[in-house]
């Protein structure tokens, strides 16, 4: 069994065993728990503007500059399909 099948084992008997519950269910955990979310989306969030500026500072293209590039490469491409297609219909 490979490590990830392993430690979603262990995590499933973990959550099934009723003290973890009480404890997961007991409003300041639950409160720990939330802050830690809103902890790891606030350091997400600056990580990817402070990549962005860096990237934006040595002329390179950032994740979503390619992802939109992509975006337009493919309408591009079906577009000239659309008209090839449109140009070989026709005599």
């Amino acid at each position: 069994m490979d490590i990830k099948k392993t430690l979603l084992a262990q995590a499933m008997k973990l959550a099934q065993n009723p003290k973890v519950m009480e404890i997961a269910m007991n409003p300041k955990v639950m409160e720990v728990a939330m802050k830690a979310m809103a902890a790891k989306a606030e350091v997400t969030t600056a990580m990817h503007g402070a990549t962005n500026s860096v990237a934006r500072g040595l002329n390179l293209a950032t994740r979503d500059e390619v992802k939109e590039l992509r975006r337009t490469i493919r309408k591009l491409e079906d577009q000239l399909a659309a008209s090839r297609t449109e140009a070989g219909e026709k005599p």
